[in-house]
């Protein structure tokens, strides 16, 4: 019977990365990687781990980032577990000339950075990996072969064939695994410019048993070869939605079948967010008094979606606020909404969405074409005074108000006269 093999499939770690500038937030990446590599890494004893792109959030790192992913790397290292990356598209050079700190940490031995060599002629070599030189694009290990790509962005497409070509062009037939930071078509609604399942199909012929993907923040798998683990780490309320987490594969190489299981059970930081219509309040004050009590109301049910600890426990809450506002803008204190949010929720950090209409821009929203100029008029008058909700209930009567002053000015009447009929009106409907 053939001996199996296990390995950790990561990507999309995002190591720096400090959401809503809060720096706990930083923490919160640096202990999901430091989590899933100790429980599912060095205590599962797996064989070796696959970094698939976006180790670092971005380019240019702070020492404190280089830190956390050397005591990462480091517990790796001493348990016997090697590692292999690729670059993503947050950590990739600017250049192709410049050194990053993925090349640094391969260049230091703390993993093996995989990159395939590319020629003049647009072909594609995959050299193989030598640890004096600290480069080459793939690397035979235990009975497997593991590719490394680069980040290719909008060419990632055409350069599929040349790296399949070149990875068919290789000696011998081993079960193979290729990371490759790409993602694929219908899997966020806002997400476009990845590949189809259909053009991945030349790694298939080529002999890649295992893509290992990286780049989008859910989790999804294709075809029991294509698996894409999703961030460890979620970074707003909407990726905290979704199923993200890490692989863990076992793998017969000789039978060149395996098993992938999704990890989701390791602690991370939660999210929770609200959702309130202030359409119905007419004033500040009673918009307040609504939010507060829509807090006291939904905030016990809220629960978190995902697995927690005491390091991670005080949650992120979002309050959106929708609907049509019924007085100014300016009159809604938000960094009083987000007092009461700290007040009820006690969270980590409390965020205020704003997504509400105000009145203002809603005017004569049933003006039809061909309207004749006075209803029309008559019509954005009314609308316009309904903007703020304390005129709504008499906004037709406000409205011929202002259409009677227009009127008398028009017509020259004397200001003390004008004034006096605004008087005298306004006091009629108050």
């Amino acid at each position: 019977m053939s001996r199996t093999l296990k390995f950790l499939h990561v990507a999309d770690i995002h190591l720096g990365a400090t959401p809503y500038h809060h720096e706990e937030r930083s923490k919160d990446f640096f202990r999901a990687l430091h989590h899933v590599v100790v429980r599912y890494g060095v205590e599962e004893g797996v064989d070796f781990v696959v970094v698939a792109g976006d180790l670092f959030d971005k380019r240019n790192i702070e020492p404190r980032v280089l830190t956390q992913a050397t005591v990462v790397f480091k517990e790796l290292k001493e348990a016997g577990i090697p590692v292999f990356a690729i670059e993503g598209n947050h950590d990739r050079s600017g250049h192709s000339s410049q050194v990053t700190w993925l090349r640094y940490l391969s260049d230091w031995g703390w993993f093996r950075l995989l990159e395939p060599a590319h020629q003049e002629d647009g072909s594609i070599v995959l050299h193989p990996w030598s640890d004096e030189e600290h480069h080459g694009g793939y690397l035979d290990f235990k009975g497997v072969r593991i590719v490394g790509s680069k980040w290719y962005g909008a060419t990632t497409a055409s350069v599929i064939k040349p790296l399949a070509d070149a990875i068919a062009a290789l000696p011998g037939d081993p079960y193979t695994l290729l990371m490759f930071h790409t993602g694929l078509d219908g899997y966020l609604d806002h997400y476009s410019g990845g590949v189809t399942h259909h053009q991945l199909k030349p790694f298939k012929e080529a002999g890649v048993n295992y893509l290992a993907l990286g780049h989008i923040h859910k989790r999804y798998d294709e075809g029991g070869w294509i698996y894409n683990p999703g961030s460890l780490e979620a970074a707003n309320v909407g990726e905290y939605r979704e199923e993200r987490g890490a692989y863990l594969v076992e793998i017969d190489p000789e039978a060149r079948t395996h098993v992938a299981t999704h990890i989701t059970d390791y602690p991370s930081r939660p999210f929770h967010r609200l959702r309130l219509d202030v359409s119905p309040f007419v004033s500040p004050e009673e918009t307040m008094e609504a939010i507060e009590a829509h807090l006291i109301r939904e905030w016990p049910r809220c629960k978190p979606q995902w697995p927690t600890d005491e390091t991670v426990s005080k949650p992120v809450v979002e309050l959106t606020l929708h609907g049509t506002l019924g007085f100014k803008r300016h009159e809604l204190d938000l960094d009083a909404v987000a007092s009461l949010i700290v007040k009820h929720c006690d969270p980590l950090l409390p965020r205020v969405k704003y997504d509400a209409i105000p009145a203002e821009y809603a005017v004569a929203p049933g003006a039809a074409i061909g309207m004749d100029r006075k209803e029309l008029e008559r019509q954005v008058v009314q609308d316009l005074v309904s903007r703020d909700a304390r005129y709504q209930p008499k906004a037709e009567a406000y409205g011929q108000v202002v259409l009677s002053l227009k009127q008398q000015a028009i017509a020259g009447a004397p200001p003390a006269e004008i004034a006096a009929y605004l008087t005298q009106t306004l006091s009629e409907l108050s």
